[in-house]
This record gives structure tokens, sequence and C-alpha cells, in this order.
């Protein structure tokens, strides 16, 4: 091990020997290559990518850290995401563990149960029989049924040491006194006092088992089920305390995570840099192009003798606030050529499905749209069809990796007929052919880049969410037109969103104002006096 290590700082030593590289016979700068590498091993990673990989990126160090303090920093990632699992996940639970079909981890824990289940039962059937393995397997329940106890147990707990006695059963054993049905139906007896009511029927048919080893083997798993769900009841109670805790505990986590990055002699928040920035900027020129109407706008007054409308010395739009909401904002709309934030990389997989739901919500409320206004007054007001509509849709654009223009196709003629149904129902005719045709080409044309109904539905599903962001209402927030069909569900993404950027700015919020205030100070040392 420590030859390999010797070899792997000699490798790391002789990549950062000199101040350059040769290329194509052109001498090119070291801080170049640096950055391109660090690109590459920054790159955005997959919605299902390890959160802990994805947080120990580093461009090439000019120092090294020892593998203790490497690990160190992957444990406190580690458990810095799975606090942040629990709090910001509802459902979050533990799950059995299961290997994949035909792997070699399956095929050798089959082979190793078998062969266990095979020797108790052989010494069972001796004569006399050898119970030394039932005693182990006692042993074992024994201490599962005393681990799924809770402290207000005391009275079964007594019961528990004093009848699954090893010294007493082993006597019983050793004396030919031993009835091993007796202890297994005083175990399922336990487990149906202690097992949640999902487990209710499970335990019940451990009762119509006669043959020991089966019974045992179905008494273990059930008992692994009675553990996880314990384990799920726990944190379901402790749920309200982890959210109270889990910013502080993250952001103590990163803030270690960040000193072991700057010992290395990287900077662990390179990317969240370049993500604010970037959305400094397009404020910025938002606020240049606003600027730019204005001055229009007051010299068209002046050439006509008109008073000018322009506000004059407007607030600048760049504030904090705004920086980091229109940077939340991205993340609904990212470009994959950008790479992602290290302060949003346990979330990555939760705004990627946002950002999936947000672009299927508008696919929806523009077929809609066009449905509607090509059709007119024959289904106006039609609720019923709305729904039937939105139903159909969606199940036709749901999933991943879709064509969305093959799609579309497909979604043209289920619109086309529900919309004759709902015509022959309400006692109208059914679409003719040039209607017909007219919406096919509308709805298919909704997956053209630029396509005019597309881009409006979804910049106003964008500034319904910025301005539920941006603002503190008292009232109810106003539904974008168009979306009536899907109310449920955007309100629903908006909720999910709001939790999962408030939890982010109480977890970063200092390394974020500390961005935005180098940014903001270099911008008035830039401004002219």
């Amino acid at each position: 091990m420590a030859e390999k290590e010797e070899n792997n700082l000699d490798r790391l030593n002789h990549s950062s020997d000199g101040d350059r590289e040769e290329k194509n016979g052109q001498s090119i700068p070291n801080s170049e290559t640096e950055v391109e590498g660090k690109k590459r091993r920054t790159r955005t990673p997959s919605p299902k990518s390890n959160p802990i990989q994805a947080f120990m990126v580093a461009a090439s160090p000019p120092k090294f850290i020892s593998f203790d303090q490497l690990m160190a920093a992957a444990n406190g990632v580690k458990n810095m995401s799975l606090a942040h699992e629990i709090a910001v996940n509802n459902d979050f639970q533990i799950e059995k563990l299961q290997p994949q079909e035909n792997s070699i981890e399956k095929q050798v824990r089959d082979v190793m149960h078998k062969a266990f289940w095979d020797v108790l039962e052989d010494k069972l059937k001796g004569d006399p029989p050898d119970y030394s393995h039932a005693l182990v397997l006692i042993e074992e329940v024994r201490e599962m049924l005393v681990s799924l106890l809770l402290p207000q147990h005391v009275r079964l707990r007594a019961q528990l040491q004093e009848v699954l006695d090893m010294d007493l059963i082993q006597q019983k054993m050793e004396n030919d006194a031993f009835d091993i049905f007796y202890y297994a139906n005083y175990v399922v007896d336990t487990m149906s006092r202690l097992c949640a009511p999902v487990r209710d029927k499970r335990v019940a048919r451990l009762r119509d088992s006669k043959e020991v080893v089966p019974l045992f083997k179905e008494i273990f798993e059930v008992l692994e089920l009675m553990k996880m769900d314990m384990a799920n009841f726990t944190i379901q109670q402790i749920r309200p305390y982890l959210q109270q805790q889990s910013v502080e505990y993250e952001r103590k986590k990163f803030n270690e995570f960040l000193k072991t990055q700057e010992e290395s002699g990287t900077d662990g928040l390179e990317i969240t840099r370049m993500w604010l920035k970037r959305n400094y900027d397009k404020l910025l020129a938002e606020e240049a192009h606003c600027e730019e109407q204005d001055s229009a706008a007051s010299q068209a007054s002046a050439t006509d003798s008109m008073p000018s409308t322009s506000s004059g010395s407007r607030g600048s739009k760049a504030t904090p606030a705004a920086i980091m909401n229109e940077a939340y904002m991205e993340t609904l709309s990212w470009d994959e050529n950008n790479i992602y934030p290290e302060t949003l990389l346990m979330d990555r997989a939760r705004f990627f499905e946002l950002e999936t739901k947000c672009s299927l919500l508008t696919n929806i409320a523009a077929v809609q749209l066009v449905t509607y206004s090509t059709v007119g007054a024959p289904i106006a007001g039609i609720q019923t069809l709305k729904q039937t509509l939105k139903s159909h849709v969606q199940t036709l654009l749901e999933g991943e990796n879709i064509d969305l223009k093959e799609t579309l196709a497909n979604v043209a003629e289920q619109v086309k007929k529900d919309v004759n149904e709902c015509l022959v129902q309400h006692g109208f005719s059914q679409l003719d052919e040039k209607k017909s045709k007219l919406l096919t080409g509308q709805i298919c044309d909704l997956a053209s880049s630029g396509n005019a109904v597309t881009t409006l539905m979804k910049r106003r599903m964008t500034n319904f969410i910025k301005d539920s962001i941006s603002t503190r209402r008292v009232d109810p927030l106003k539904l974008p037109p168009g979306f009536s069909a899907v109310e449920t569900e955007l309100s629903q993404v908006l909720g999910q969103f709001m939790r999962l950027i408030s939890h982010n700015r109480s977890v970063f919020g200092p390394h974020y104002s500390a961005v935005i205030s180098q940014l903001l100070e270099r911008q008035q040392d830039l401004s002219p006096h």
C-alpha cells in the first residue's frame, strides 16, 4: 500500500513539474491546462450519480493531503448527504438491499445461506438430534427481538431474558428435554406483539409452519423487515428534530470539506462562484437593456416635444436577493454544458426532476391552448374535456428519452379523438378535414425550436415561479393563464422548489453572501466615479 501511494505521489508530482507544457510546438501555460482539467473532473454529474463522489472534485493541487484526511472528508460528506436526505425528503425510508439477479454477490449469498440451512437440517435429522446450530439461531433471534424493544418495554425485556435463557436452553438440550417448537412459538408470539400492522399476515403464517428449517428461515426474514420498520419509525419520529438541526450540521460538514479542499490548494466553491457570477452578469445585461430602452424613449419624447416617461435613475436590479433568485431559477432550465455548483450537488436529482416536471406541464398547457384556440367555441368552458386531455397528454409525454416530435404526433391523434367524442356528446359535428389537419399541424409544431406557443407558456410558468420565490405574499398566488388544468401539479412543483431552495439558502447562505458581496464590491470598483 505504501509503495502504491508513493507511485501515485510521484505521478502527481511529475504532472505538476514545470511551468509550461508543449503542445503542437507551442508553449501552453499551466493555468489553462489546469482549468481544462478541472472542467473535465467537475463536469455536471448524472442526476443518479453519487453525491459524495460529486463533492470530491478538485483541480491539480500543489499540495497533498493524507489518505486519512481524504477519507474523513468523504465520510463527513456522506453523513451530511444522509442527514440532508432525511431532512428534505419526507418519503425517505430505509429499504432492504437486494443484490441484482445473476450477480456474483447474489450467487455467493444464496450458496452460503443454502449451505448453512442444509447443515442445520442435517444436524436436526441426526439420531440423537444435534441442536448446537439451533442454539446459535435462538441466541441471534433473541438479540434481534431485544433490538426491537422500546425503553418502555421493561416487562417484555425481562420476560425475553427469562424465557430465552441460553444457559437453561443448553442444559435442556444436553438432557434431552429441549422442545424447539416451544421456543419457536414463543418467538412468533413476541413478534406478533412487536410488528407493524403491515407484517401481521406474514407473522400469522409462521404459525402454520411445521418444519423447523423453513420456520426459522421465515422468522429471520420477517425479523429483518421488522428491524427496517423500526428504523423507519425512528426516522419518522426524529425527523422534526433532524430538520431543525440539519442546517447547522450540514453547514458544519460542508465547512470541514472546504477546509480539506483549501489544505489541498483547491477552491471548494469555484463552480459556485461561476454560477452566481453568471446570473449576476445576466441581471446586469438586463439592466443595461432597460437603460437603453429608457434612453431611446427619452430621445423620442424630446424629439416629439412630449414629456419623458422614463423612470430616470432606477435602482439596480442586481440586488443580493435578485442574484440568488435568478441563480435558483437557472436550475429549472439547466444548460448541461455548465458545471453544477458544489452547493447544489446533493439536490441535483431533485432539481432535475423539477425541471422535467416543468417541461411536462409546459407542454400539456401548450397542447391545451392550441386545442381550445383551434377548435373554438364548441368546446369552450368544458372542464371535463380539459381533464381528459390533461390525463391522456400527460400519459403520452411522460417517460425518459422520448422523441418529442414523434410523441406529439401521437398526442395530436389522441387529442382529435377526445375532441371529436366531446363534440358528438354535446351535439356538435366532428372536426372537418381542414380543421383536423390544422390542429395536427399546430400540435406537432410545438416541438419546433422557438415555437411561439411553447415559448409563451414557458415564460408564463417561469415568471409565476420566479414571482412566487421573490416576494412574500399573504394573498393566494394567481395561477398563470392557460395552466388551470394542471393547477395541482404546478402547485406541487412550486412547493417542492421553494422547500429545496429555502433549505439550501439556510445551509449555504453565509457562503452565498460572501461571494455576492465580492461581486458587488468589484462592480463598484469598476464603476466610474
